[in-house]
This record gives C-alpha cells, sequence and structure tokens, in this order.
C-alpha cells in the first residue's frame, strides 16, 4: 500500500513538471509559427490573391490570425491552445494538398502535426493525430487517383521571383534564431526544474535525518545509554569507516545505522533494560531480542534500508558466536564488524549503573584481546591505530 500511494505521489508530481513544461513550450511555440509564419503568409496571400483565389487567401489570413489569438491569451488551457494550433496546421496541409497535391508541402505539415501533439499535449494525442494523418493522406490519395482535385490544382510551373528567395531567407534565419531561442528557454526551464527537485530532495535528506536524531535522543532520555553515546560513536565509526576502506557513498548509511544501533530496545521491557545488576539468562535472552526489534522496526522504511546491518549485526561476533543469526567472519557486514569495535569501546569508557569507567588503556587493551574472537581483526588494528593517533595528538 506504502509503495502504490507513494509511486502516485511520484506519478503526480511527474506529471504536473509536464504540465508546466508543456504549457510553456505550447507559449513559446506559438510566437515562433507566428513570427516565422508571417513572410510565407504575405507570399501565400499575394500569390493566391494574383490567382483570384479569394478564399484561399481568406483562409491563410483567418488561420494566421487565429494563431495570433491563442499565442496572446496565455490563460487559456495549454491543451486548448495546442489542439488549435493543430487544427489550423491540418487545414493548412489540407489546403495545401488541394492545392498543390501530393507531392507539396501539406505531406510535410501531416507528419510534423503528430510530432507536435506528443510533444504538446501528450502520447494519446500523438496517435490520435498520426492516425488523422494517415487517414488524410489515404482520402487525397483516392482523391487524386480519381482525378477529382485536377481543376483546383496549380498547373502551370512556378518560377520564384526575388520576393520568394527573400520570403525563405528570412523564414530561415528567424527560424534559427528563434529554435535556438527556443531550446535556450527549455535547457533554463529543466535546469531549474532539476534545481528545485535537487533542493527538495536536500530538504527531505536533512529531515530523515533530524528525525533520527530525535529517536537517538529519545533513547538517551529513556536512560538506554550514557548521553552523547549514539553521536559519539557515530562519529568515531565514520572516521574508523574510513580507515578500513568503507566506501565513501556508505558513510551516510553508517551513520543512520549507529544512531539507530539500538533503536530495538525500545520494545524491551524497563524492568530488564534498567535493571542495576546482573541480568539472569532469560533476561538476557530476552535481550538478545533487540536486534530482531530493529529489523522488524526498520526493514520497511525504503531509505534505511541499507542502514539496517549495524542495528540488526552489531552484536554478531568474528567466532560465529554472536546474535540474532550467529553469523560469523565476513558474513558479518563490514559496518557491523566496524561499529562493534567502537560500540564497546565507547561502552566501556563510560559509566554504567553496574559499573564505574574503565580508563583508555584498559579499554583499548581488552579490544585488543579479543581480536579473532570477537571482533574483525583488521578492524582491530584500525582502531587501535587510530586511537594511538588520537592520544598521540592530545599529548603534543
Amino acid at each position: 500500500m506504502f509503495k502504490k500511494s507513494q509511486t502516485a505521489i511520484y506519478d503526480n508530481e511527474v506529471e504536473d513538471v509536464l504540465q508546466g513544461w508543456r504549457a510553456r513550450a505550447v507559449t513559446v511555440i506559438l510566437y515562433v509559427i507566428s513570427i516565422v509564419a508571417l513572410p510565407a503568409v504575405i507570399t501565400s496571400a499575394m500569390y493566391y490573391s494574383k490567382r483570384q483565389w479569394w478564399s484561399m487567401t481568406v483562409i491563410i489570413i483567418v488561420l494566421y490570425l487565429l494563431l495570433i489569438l491563442v499565442a496572446v491569451f496565455k490563460r487559456l488551457d495549454y491543451r486548448l491552445r495546442a489542439s488549435v494550433t493543430l487544427c489550423v496546421g491540418y487545414t493548412m496541409a489540407v489546403s495545401a494538398l488541394a492545392s498543390f497535391g501530393l507531392m507539396g508541402i501539406g505531406t510535410l505539415y501531416l507528419l510534423i502535426i503528430p510530432i507536435l501533439a506528443i510533444v504538446l499535449i501528450g502520447h494519446r494525442a500523438g496517435w490520435a493525430a498520426t492516425a488523422f494523418s494517415i487517414f488524410i493522406y489515404g482520402v487525397f490519395c483516392l482523391v487524386a487517383y480519381t482525378g477529382l482535385l485536377e481543376s483546383w490544382q496549380v498547373k502551370e510551373p512556378i518560377v520564384y521571383g526575388i520576393e520568394a528567395w527573400l520570403t525563405r531567407g528570412v523564414t530561415l534565419i528567424m527560424m534559427l534564431v528563434l529554435v535556438v531561442a527556443l531550446l535556450m528557454r527549455m535547457y533554463r526551464f529543466l535546469l531549474n526544474t532539476l534545481k528545485g527537485e535537487r533542493r527538495l530532495t536536500a530538504e527531505l535528506k536533512q529531515t530523515y535525518d533530524a528525525t533520527l536524531e530525535g529517536w537517538a535522543r529519545a533513547l538517551e532520555l529513556r536512560d538506554i545509554e550514557t548521553a552523547g553515546h549514539c553521536h559519539r560513536v557515530s562519529q568515531i565509526t565514520r572516521r574508523l569507516a574510513s580507515e578500513t576502506g568503507l566506501a565513501n557513498g556508505s558513510l551516510t548509511d553508517l551513520h543512520r545505522g549507529s544512531l539507530l544501533h539500538d533503536i530495538g530496545k525500545m520494545g524491551i521491557p524497563d524492568s530488564i533494560l534498567l535493571k542495576p545488576g546482573r541480568l539472569t539468562d532469560e533476561e538476557f535472552k530476552q535481550m538478545q531480542e533487540h536486534t530482531t526489534y530493529a529489523y522488524d522496526l526498520l526493514a520497511h522504511i525504503p531509505y534505511l534500508l541499507r542502514a539496517l546491518d549495524i542495528p540488526y549485526c552489531h552484536h554478531e561476533k568474528w567466532d560465529g558466536t554472536g546474535y540474532p543469526r550467529g553469523l560469523k567472519g565476513t558474513d558479518i557486514p563490514l559496518s557491523a564488524r566496524i561499529f562493534s569495535v567502537v560500540d564497546v569501546y565507547d561502552a566501556l569508557i563510560s559509566d554504567r549503573p553496574y559499573r564505574p569507567a574503565w580508563q583508555e588503556e584498559k579499554a583499548i587493551a581488552y579490544i585488543r584481546e579479543r581480536a579473532g574472537t570477537e571482533f574483525d581483526p583488521a578492524v582491530v588494528d584500525a582502531f587501535i591505530k587510530l586511537a594511538n593517533e588520537e592520544m598521540d595528538s592530545i599529548k603534543g
């Protein structure tokens, strides 16, 4: 259910972006067509008027005025404006086919209009326009075969004068300039959209991290750990991860997993969790369930899946005697092997209800003694090296 609803949200967001893009594209394309078509409209109107084809002259002028009208009225729905543009295109195609036959520019219109329909309205409109273009082409093929349009079509050879060549040249230059302007406008729009998405992603990530920080504080308020334990182990774990070669891309997941390493203890009763003395075997067995509780809690949260190794596996031991699954050696996730060393060290040098804090040297010696049994030897070596460097910097 969560995945379906989340997918629906993403689809709606994408659709909103597409609608915004198409609304802008309709406006820009209408401006382009209105400007670029002006020389051709003037030339065509003059051509038809010289031959006293007044109906064609009126059609050309009315269509051009209609384009200008829908270009100016931006408040109209973009689908309506795009549909008017497509209808004008088909009217131009039919008039060109009727005047110049299947070899004229009308066939080119039939090819371009479905592409515009896909870009400006959507794939369904594109398929509908494609079917309509095929239908119109088929009808004119049939009519041309019967010879019914011969009286309408231009029969004399066309000789292009200087005005025609000037019209073509000006149209080409204007088309190049306006196409570049269109592409730049679309590029800026998409770039701004991408920046906005990245900003929202960063804000969402900050919200996630703030939520995890709140969960960590809730654990400390319950006296599960000493104050600041979650943040200390998180920072040290990230530093140690750099020494052991953990991929940089995993550091964020390492930080999140460290903060939530004992989130499963929220399911442990206070009588066991806060007991000042030694736990009984039955109580300790119940305490071990906190790793399974953590898995059950976090496994259904997609952005925490890669951070789950630490809460679930940080009590596994190198020799296979840990819990909950008894993993051994490198079967234990590297992040959990790194964290387990840091977690035990910080616990040893911190006061607990059942014992005072240890000296750092004693805690490091304890870690060293258990390399190869409880801890990964390579991780222990990296940890001791990091600890020695830290102590040397303090003494210096």
